[in-house]
């Protein structure tokens, strides 16, 4: 029998005990590893979600008999013995099981030109120097670069902890580790390697759309690690990704707590400096000596936490700080099998031209493929930038066990980002009771992205049986992140640094300038799963005592050196 995608449960009248060990706001992937890490060194944590289910952008929903995964589309790093494989078996005792994707795992259509990203950094190099012969030297000096940026993701994320022998290692291993072109622009990176533009288009492409921001403004360390994340491949869980979140609610459970849907936080509560629990939406309270925030710094400190009294303002730790791109996302709902369709387990990135363009100009006004139709909203023809480009992945055609559970159905999902301005005359609209322009507008997006599927993949055309889009009203209400954006906070330059001076972001560590309260999730460090579970580890070690950070990175250790029961790949 199929489990249902629900996950996490509603409290009956009264259940909610009155205190915990620790207390996690937001059960996305962040926050349900700083559960998970807690619980496993025995502490009752109680978290809570506003959402009817857990997960966060790792949930999955279900609309007349279709289901869809609303965030995550692949994984890397889940060879045996890589980071995300070690947390995933140590968080899960191996119950979470993941499939591969095969080779290539991702395909780039850059205004009509094919490339695929292959397995292997060999096969990536050798796949690039093939197309441009004359580029040989800069291929191979790009790929050089990229294997010195590996440990620049682990350094910043040492320098995010406190105290003395942290920071001490973390300034050691940036001084040995972090070149200085890590911290740079991606685009000025690879333009001083590379002269051929659409060379530097398929190297540029798939960090601007998997991270949601120009290349101009990413620092080109986080491009090198999507290339290291994805070295060994690309992996999706079995069974969806509701099944990540099925996995880590179950440690929580073990050790006594419980994760609790519908049941939003209004408040955090403090005593002086030092936060002693919280209050829920129906005015519970919940006390706690560790409270952890998954939910976002903006959110956290702007609307869970009390403005502060007196004549000195404390800082604000989000000045400066801009919030990520938001998007939109339509899912698909298609009859007939995955195999019958066409439908690839990689992923599909198409633009018509230069990929930054969409966001160096400001995005021009959600026009989602370039063309010179009229932009939704009413815009001049041809006056729209060229589009972000589009992210299009079919989870039906990854989960070894689909066909098994939904026959003669598929679903895909087809991602877009949009001017952050364009919702704007809507925010503040009220869920299932929107004015009629936002439902136009809605349609007019949806007519663009529908005709661009049935370009790209011929065989869906007179399929899509049902459809519905998700915009950036639709993310800011289920998940909280202000405007809508997939990654919080951007991960750009200004909030990483120059690697001369901190960043702006180093504001936001794991631990909180109230005692017992602590950060998760992806403003920790980094966005996408990888950063929204190593910011959960990083608050967890925070929040744990010295005992229960020996036996955490024990844990850890024991994970890495061999293989848990059950967590074997699956063909």
């Amino acid at each position: 029998m199929t489990r249902g995608v629900l996950v996490g449960r509603r409290p009956a009248p009264g259940e909610v005990a009155d205190a915990y060990d620790a207390v996690v706001i937001g059960s996305g992937a962040g926050g349900l590893t700083t559960a998970v890490c807690l619980a496993r060194q025995g502490r009752r944590v109680a978290v809570f979600e506003q959402h009817y289910t857990a997960g966060g952008y790792t949930h999955a929903y279900r609309r007349r008999g279709w289901e869809w995964d609303v965030g995550i589309h692949y994984v890397g790093q889940l060879a045996p013995r890589e980071p995300v494989r070690v947390l995933s078996d140590y968080l899960t005792g191996g119950a979470l099981r993941w499939a591969p994707l095969g080779d290539p795992y991702d395909e780039y259509r850059l205004a009509g030109e094919v490339h695929r990203a292959p397995v292997g950094f060999d096969a990536h190099r050798a796949g690039l120097i093939a197309r441009f012969p004359a580029e040989r030297a800069g291929i191979e000096a790009l790929f050089r670069l990229i294997a010195r940026c590996r440990a620049v993701l682990p350094a910043l994320a040492l320098g995010r902890l406190s105290g003395p022998v942290a920071r001490r290692l973390a300034r050691l291993l940036r001084a040995a580790a972090v070149p200085p072109e890590a911290l740079r622009p991606a685009r000025e990176v690879v333009a001083g390697l590379v002269r051929d533009e659409r060379l530097r288009q398929a190297v540029l492409t798939p960090s601007v759309l998997l991270l949601a921001d120009s290349s101009s403004r990413l620092p080109f360390f986080l491009l090198a690690v999507l290339f290291e994340h994805f070295r060994t491949g690309a992996w999706y869980p079995v069974g969806g990704s509701a099944a990540i979140a099925r996995a880590l609610a179950e440690p929580v459970r073990a050790a006594g707590g419980e994760v609790f849907v519908r049941t939003p936080v209004a408040r955090i509560t403090l005593d002086g400096t030092r936060a002693t629990g919280v209050v829920l939406a129906d005015g519970t309270r919940v006390r706690a000596p560790v409270v952890v925030s998954a939910a976002g710094a903006h959110h956290t400190y702007r609307t869970l936490l009390p403005r502060p009294s007196g004549a000195a303002p404390e800082p604000d730790p989000l000045e400066g700080l801009r919030n990520g791109y938001p998007f939109v996302l339509l899912f698909l709902g298609l009859d007939g099998d995955p195999a019958e369709l066409g439908l690839p387990r990689h992923n599909l990135m198409v633009t018509d031209g230069d990929c930054d363009a969409f966001f160096d100009a400001g995005a021009g006004k959600g026009v989602l493929d370039g063309g010179t139709g009229p932009a939704p909203g009413g815009g001049p023809a041809g006056s729209a930038a060229p589009t972000s480009g589009l992210f299009l992945s079919f989870s039906c055609a990854k989960d070894p066990t689909w066909t098994a559970r939904h026959p003669g159905r598929s679903t895909g999902e087809i991602l877009a980002y949009v001017d952050p301005e364009l919702f704007a005359p809507f925010r503040g609209s009220r869920w299932r009771d929107r004015d009629p322009d936002y439902l136009a507008l809605k349609a007019a997006l949806t007519e663009r992205l529908l005709d661009r599927l049935y370009r790209e993949l011929p065989r869906t055309r007179g399929r899509v049986a049902y459809h519905e889009l998700g915009t950036p009203l639709t993310a800011e209400h289920f998940a909280g992140w202000p405007g809508g954006s997939l990654y919080g906070l951007a991960k750009d330059v200004a909030a990483f640094g120059d690697g001369h001076g901190p960043g702006l972001a180093d504001r936001l560590r794991p631990r909180t300038a109230h005692d017992g309260l602590y950060l998760s999730g992806q403003d920790v460090l980094a966005g996408g799963f990888m950063g929204a579970v190593t910011g959960g580890l990083l608050a967890a070690h925070e929040a744990l005592d010295r005992r229960g950070r020996a036996r955490l990175w024990t844990g850890l250790l024991a994970s890495a050196t061999g293989r848990s029961r059950g967590a074997s790949d699956l063909a």
